[in-house]
């Protein structure tokens, strides 16, 4: 007899991300077609003449940025977007890739971080059955010490993470806690030794305390925004071309942009005001404010000056990062930066923005770091997770 093996949360999440997030190069191609009055066979060349370009679009980039419709955008325009099939080739040679884990490990960025002035999450514990210790953590590798640690904070709610892990795939939020079992948002309740077993599986996750949005937005979060501060580390500063917030809706716990629901609004990186609300589907949907919530459009987030000075500080500790993204949390008590990128995909801040990433400023940057957009490399199918 055998038993069908389970999958772990974050397995199911990637699944999950998979089903829901490209249509067939058929269907987009009608889709686009219906909308724009224009024949497949025209849509097919101009996007086939995009594809071989340095943007290097694939379909589903094309239609989701709307690059079908050509009254939409300057050529100037157009020829901005970015692939974000090139995310990892162009990240790769602009960084020192030795650094990728003091990055991605979120329990060790979130420890150089705090170490060089930076407000972060308060980290409680790491749930991790592996050999590997966590200086200044407390490791659970039991349910009996899962048991413990939630039931001694019991009068918090508690966040999880996969400590390696990207856009939020896996994450659960602890609603509560009692003698046999562990209740998280939006799962039946499990006992603990399954949570570790079934949820968990072999992933490691760090234990955080739940953060709350500043006043001055939160009627417009279901649960913690993050304000995704694009990065170029140069000889004489830290540049940021690009900001989006991410605002979770409904019942989604976690700010990721894939989740359905959620929208991204990018922000004028010099004042803080939001200039786009965004919806994703086929292809991104731009409203005129907050479906439910008027005021968002518009709105200057709180305690921009020091999200900037905080995201400055940041990028320079990890500066052999050279093109990198920090995700930071605007809370009542001020910024907290709650994640450092190794780069950070492109598709996010030109879907939310409607405005492609390959400005002058940043071509320059990256061929400066070295990369080559005439050098052609072998296309890999590494869409974007957001």
């Amino acid at each position: 007899m055998t038993t069908d093996a389970k999958s772990s949360a974050a397995d199911l999440d990637l699944q999950h991300y998979y089903s829901m997030r490209d249509n067939s190069h058929k269907d987009l191609l009608a889709y686009a077609a219906k909308k724009s009055g224009r024949s497949v066979l025209a849509i097919q060349r101009e996007f086939s003449q995009m594809a071989k370009s340095d943007a290097r679009l694939n379909m589903v980039e094309y239609i989701r940025t709307g690059l079908y419709d050509l009254d939409r955008y300057t050529p100037e325009q157009r020829a901005e977007f970015l692939s974000n099939d090139l995310h990892w080739p162009i990240t790769h040679t602009c960084n020192n890739k030795r650094w990728t884990a003091a990055a991605e490990d979120k329990a060790l960025a979130g420890t150089l971080l705090q170490a060089g002035g930076v407000a972060v999450p308060e980290s409680l514990a790491v749930i991790d059955t592996s050999a590997r210790l966590y200086p200044g953590l407390t490791k659970i590798d039991t349910a009996e010490g899962l048991k413990t640690l939630l039931l001694a904070n019991s009068d918090k709610q508690l966040f999880g993470k996969v400590t390696d892990g990207m856009v939020s795939f896996g994450a659960f939020r602890v609603e509560k806690a009692d003698d046999t079992h562990i209740h998280c948002t939006g799962h039946a309740p499990m006992t603990y030794a399954d949570f570790l077993s079934d949820f968990v599986a072999g992933n490691a996750y760090i234990v955080q305390s739940v953060l709350g949005n500043h006043d001055g937005f939160a009627k417009y979060c279901s649960a913690l925004a993050t304000v995704r501060m694009v990065n170029l580390v140069r000889d004489a500063d830290v540049y940021c071309p690009v900001a989006i917030i991410k605002m979770p809706q409904g019942d989604n716990i976690a700010d990721a942009f894939w989740r359905p629901g959620n929208l991204a609004c990018s922000i004028d990186v010099d004042t803080g005001e939001i200039k786009t609300v965004a919806l994703r589907g086929v292809e991104t949907e731009f409203l005129d404010d907050h479906p439910e919530v008027a005021g968002l459009m518009g709105l200057k987030l709180p305690c921009w000056d020091e999200l900037r000075d905080i995201n400055d500080r940041a990028a320079r500790i990890f500066a052999p990062i050279r093109y990198q993204s920090t995700d930071i949390a605007i809370t009542p008590d001020g910024p907290v930066v709650v994640e450092l990128n190794y780069g950070g995909g492109f598709d996010l801040p030109q879907y939310a923005s409607r405005r492609g990433m390959l400005t002058p400023e940043v071509r320059a940057f990256f061929e400066g770091c070295g990369y080559d957009f005439a050098a052609r490399p072998k296309r890999k199918k590494l869409f974007g997770l957001i």
